[in-house]
């Protein structure tokens, strides 16, 4: 079945789930953007070969974590952060269901549909929100031990989406903060080690990490 950009443009703003967004067709991708007063929202479809259909990851901004958290970057370490944190749709949304697929008919498109219609309104109606709420959000960041962080994304390279990490425990009084914390100083410290051309970056690191921990230790919570 030949897909175009177009097409399915035209179907999501058909849709009552999805028109809401505004809906962008860019290169090989058609992005969705929303934004409220708590968050800005994007993901994307991407279709290849005028019929393989790809969901991509979720990104959302959550407005008062990114402000509370970016006046604690140091300068020097500002290219390092972003933020956005993705979401991986089958991290709240377990299903059987593949969110990539080569379409060959309309009864396959309809279906694929269907089943993104249905995640897509689990998404909005019970995870979305939630993430505004700074417990539930360090209960998903610290839903891993430190050796597993990769599995959870919060934007940014190292050390930066560590320290959100980080951020994000001791503001929602999640019992890994420490185990977190521990750790990532000994990343800097293992980092110098295996790096000593970058003696003058991991002082950077350094820097920025004792910042935010004298603030998250010293300073009252935003959140409470």
């Amino acid at each position: 079945m030949d897909l175009t950009r177009k097409e399915l443009k035209k179907i999501f703003l058909e849709n009552e789930i999805t028109k809401k967004y505004n809906i962008s067709v860019i290169e090989d991708y058609i992005e969705f953007y929303l934004e409220n007063e708590h968050f800005n929202l994007k993901f994307y479809f991407r279709l290849q070969f005028d019929s393989l259909l790809t969901l991509q990851t979720f990104t959302i901004s959550l407005k008062k974590l990114e402000s509370e958290f970016k006046h604690l970057v140091i300068d020097d370490l500002r290219g390092y952060y972003n933020n956005y944190i993705d979401l991986n749709p089958r991290k709240f949304y377990p299903t059987d269901h593949s969110f990539s697929k080569d379409i060959q008919s309309k009864e396959e498109l309809d279906e694929f549909l269907s089943d993104f219609y249905l995640c897509l309104n689990f998404y909005e109606t019970e995870i979305f929100p939630k993430l505004t709420d700074i417990h539930f959000l360090a209960d998903y960041v610290g839903s891993v031990p430190f050796e597993q962080r990769s599995e959870i994304v919060v934007g940014g390279s190292f050390p930066l989406q560590l320290f959100k990490k980080i951020a994000i425990l001791k503001w929602g009084n999640h019992l890994r903060y420490e185990e977190y914390k521990d750790e990532t100083q000994k990343l800097i410290e293992l980092y110098a080690i295996k790096k000593p051309e970058k003696t003058e970056e991991v002082k950077l690191f350094q820097k920025g990490f004792e910042k935010l921990i004298y603030h998250l230790e010293n300073e009252p919570n935003p959140f409470l």
